[in-house]
């Protein structure tokens, strides 16, 4: 079944009396992708914090899940389930029950009390201290993710996706036999992250940062520059380091003060090396080779993958129109036929439709393309909305397809809008070279 705009979108339409409301509230926003997200429609405000997410948005965030699905695999990184729900007993054996303060959202079932995790260490340590038993050093490393909703006790939500109450993250947990065998874990993790974010063509910094509630012996955090950006970060524009500045002021940092400069981001990962600070209070022991009992040495790793779309489109979107890493467009190519009772298009009737089973059916577009069948409304209305939702590719059914040599009018959203004319059996191949072009950018 071909994608429908009027279906996909529904919501940039207009909406409910209720729905503007809530939506106007939402809005009052310094954050682009917030006010753009509400404004297309991508997201609809369920209440201060939480959003749900439509048919195009879910497109985006299940792109970005393949991509780090596929990055697993490269570490032998092996996906699982756990439940949001987390018993306070495991929560109160390594203190952080109360630790977590109001930031953690608890509940009570049948008398007994739960939390809703905002993050799993709990979790998969009371899986672990099972499985290990099962198990020798020999089947060591072991590194075990999932990406799940995540909660968490925001006081003051702001910025759409960007500082909110619900969320989508990817969490690894890794266990290792020993600090070395763990710390080289831990690099394999950091390159994993920076091939994630190559892919996206997002340029982001890794900096030097404190472990917090989470604990362990060493983190990092990547980061995305941006204006809205909560987190500080010191970069030293000679070695290329950098730290966040929550703890220390610039003056403290082991570098020359000259090259070091203060940015403004959005923090979208986090790596821990965690060592056997949880292993030990949870009973995460495996049999070495002389049969002693010894704690795993474990990391914990989070990408906030909600968050990363949402600092994407705030870093590469003007403030009127929506602009996506190629590799996270809800679609890739957008076609817009005549408008209705026109000659366009009863002259050709049946072009739009070959054009979609044409791109569809060529690897790189298949299932990532959608029409505009608003025919009620003419093209130059049609391209406007296209351009607000930021498709990487438009393609106008126009006028020039009734010349002597019928052409699309091809639209490409790159840094600046360009548009070119291109014939109908060479339209596959011209998006080919362009959008490979534009991915490796």
């Amino acid at each position: 079944m071909r994608q429908l705009v009027s279906k996909c979108f529904p919501l940039s339409l207009g909406g409910t009396h209720l729905q503007q409301n809530l939506i106007s509230s939402a809005r009052a926003s310094e954050s682009k992708s917030s006010n753009l997200l509400l404004q297309t429609g991508l997201i609809s405000p369920s209440c201060a914090g939480m959003f749900h997410f439509l048919p195009p948005l879910l497109r985006s965030i299940k792109k970005l899940e393949a991509l780090i699905d596929k990055h697993m695999l490269d570490i032998d990184g092996q996906k699982l389930q756990l439940s949001s729900l987390g018993p306070k007993w495991i929560w109160d054996k390594t203190g952080r029950w109360a630790t977590f303060g109001d930031e953690l959202l608890t509940t009570q079932v049948s008398g007994s009390h739960y939390c809703l995790s905002p993050t799993h260490e709990e979790a998969i340590c009371s899986v672990m201290s099972q499985y290990l038993k099962q198990l020798s050093h020999v089947h060591l490393p072991i590194r075990l993710y999932q990406t799940t909703t995540k909660y968490r006790g925001e006081a003051k939500p702001h910025s759409g996706l960007l500082r909110c109450r619900e969320f989508i993250m990817n969490d690894l947990y890794t266990f290792d036999v020993d600090e070395q065998s763990a710390a080289t874990t831990y690099q394999s993790v950091c390159n994993m992250y920076d091939n994630i974010f190559r892919d996206l063509g997002v340029a982001v910094i890794k900096a030097s940062a404190g472990t917090g509630v989470i604990g362990g012996v060493m983190s990092h955090e990547y980061h995305i520059k941006s204006d809205v950006g909560e987190d500080k970060v010191g970069f030293c524009e000679k070695s290329h380091q950098a730290w966040n500045l929550s703890n220390m002021t610039l003056d403290e940092l082991p570098v020359d003060p000259e090259y070091i400069k203060e940015i403004k981001c959005i923090e979208v990962g986090h790596t821990f090396l965690l060592g056997s600070h949880y292993s030990k209070k949870l009973d995460v022991h495996y049999i070495n080779k002389n049969q002693d009992t010894v704690a795993c040495e474990m990391g914990c790793y989070g990408l906030g993958v909600s968050r990363i779309i949402a600092a994407c489109l705030e870093a590469m979107s003007s403030e009127n129109a929506l602009r996506w890493p190629l590799a996270l467009a809800p679609y890739k190519v957008c076609i817009i036929p005549p408008k209705s009772g026109s000659r366009e298009e009863s002259m050709n009737t049946d072009l739009v439709n070959e054009l979609y089973d044409l791109l569809h059916n060529t690897t790189e577009f298949t299932d990532d393309v959608i029409i505009d069948d608003r025919t009620n409304r003419t093209i130059g209305w049609r391209a406007k909305h296209a351009n607000l939702v930021g498709y990487p590719v438009t393609i106008v059914v126009g006028k020039t397809i009734m010349d002597t040599e019928p052409k699309l009018e091809v639209i490409l959203q790159k840094e600046k809008d360009s548009t070119n004319y291109i014939s109908v059996p060479d339209v596959v191949d011209y998006l080919k070279k362009q959008l490979c072009f534009r991915s490796n950018k």
